[in-house]
């Protein structure tokens, strides 16, 4: 500013001329040198093999070459856990297992930082398995268990819906997997179950997972292969059950008849590791209850034990697997039977049914025949 009663160019021409130290010359150089542009090398992908439909092409069993026979998915949709991809060339014959984390990303949440999952990601993670169409899924229903805050309930049901559309669009068949119902079926739903006990059954039923699940944030990893494995013994379940309609409505069984019957409802190599690692553990465990004087057995459980028999210990992996209490009480309504107790009181209930009638249909046989 100039002094008062001076033209303000006096002070213009008094202020020295600004000059550019070396530092700043090098400074501007180098951010000159930036905004020029640089040459980048594109390198082509190479093209994934599409079918005729345009699809990519189903993944393919080494061993054969040609699409492998059996296709079997579970997924964990917390953000912490996993998308399963079990695949072999028969049902329960297990050759290839693929574990593959749900991709995740961090975003801004009242101020702090969360993770979430990318569905950008997740859409591209499941296009990669080359998943047939018409596969089925088992994706976990995100639950509600008390103590969770409000956000922590939405955040479940969001990746529930999240996982449920990714896979839907992809063409497969989504089958909900209440978190519960695996659980108690597979023997982990006690007071004291832990992630450990999650991962050393995972591993016991897929031991070619082992390494994959060695460390403890690798629960999410082991409840997805669980989580598999409890939809492919439910489905198991569901063909016994229909197989076991079948006969009733039957007449007349010849003898190659019946072979072929028995045949179709032995368990696959699945469904009998299933069956015989979580036989095997509960009865670990309810010795080590037993010996701390913890063993207190319900009822229900007492009924289901007396109605199965010493051939059939618990857990239960009988026909009526995975339905849930009123898939059992529409059954007992369609047999005129009670349709009131707990669960197992109603599987018990029905399989006393059906040793019934299969007493009832050996005596007419024999009847017959004589």
């Amino acid at each position: 500013v100039a002094p008062r009663g001076e033209p303000a160019g006096a002070a213009v021409a008094a202020v020295a001329p600004i000059r550019e130290t070396p530092a700043c010359a090098s400074s501007r150089a180098l951010l000159a040198s930036r905004r020029r542009p640089r040459s980048v090398r594109l390198v082509p992908r190479a093209a994934e093999p599409e079918s005729e439909a345009g699809e990519l092409a189903p993944d393919l069993d080494p061993a054969t070459g040609a699409p492998w026979g059996w296709t079997l998915v579970g997924c964990d949709s917390d953000a912490g856990g996993a998308l399963v991809v079990v695949r072999g060339p028969a049902p329960g014959v297990v050759r290839r297992v693929s574990v593959l984390d749900c991709p995740t990303v961090k975003v801004e949440v009242n101020g702090k930082q969360r993770t979430r999952l990318c569905v950008e990601a997740m859409a591209s993670l499941v296009a990669s398995t080359r998943l047939p169409r018409g596969t089925v899924a088992h994706v976990e229903e995100g639950g509600v268990e008390y103590g969770f805050s409000a956000q922590t309930a939405f955040v479940q049901g969001y990746n529930f819906g999240l996982w449920k559309g990714v896979l839907a669009s992809a063409g497969l068949d989504v089958r909900v997997v209440k978190p519960q119902a695996w659980k108690h079926a597979l023997g982990l739903a006690h007071k004291k179950s832990t992630k450990d006990e999650s991962r050393a059954l995972a591993s016991a039923v897929f031991p070619s997972t082992r390494e994959q699940l060695r460390r403890k944030k690798d629960h999410g990893r082991a409840e997805a292969l669980l989580i598999a494995a409890y939809g492919h013994v439910a489905a198991s379940a569901r063909g016994e059950r229909d197989a076991n309609e079948e006969a009733e409505t039957e007449r007349a069984f010849d003898d190659e008849t019946k072979s072929d019957d028995a045949e179709r409802r032995a368990e696959d190599p699945l469904c009998a590791l299933v069956r015989e690692v979580v036989v095997r553990t509960v009865a670990e465990r309810a010795a080590l209850s037993a010996e701390d004087g913890d063993e207190t057995p319900s009822s229900s459980e007492d009924t289901l034990r007396r109605a199965l028999g010493p051939d059939d210990p618990l857990p239960y992996f009988g026909p009526y697997f995975g339905m849930s209490g009123k898939q059992l009480a529409a059954e007992l309504k369609a047999r005129s039977l009670k349709v009131s107790g707990k669960k197992m009181e109603l599987v018990a209930r029905l399989e006393m049914d059906d040793a019934e009638r299969r007493r009832g249909r050996i005596a007419r046989e024999q009847t017959h025949k004589t």
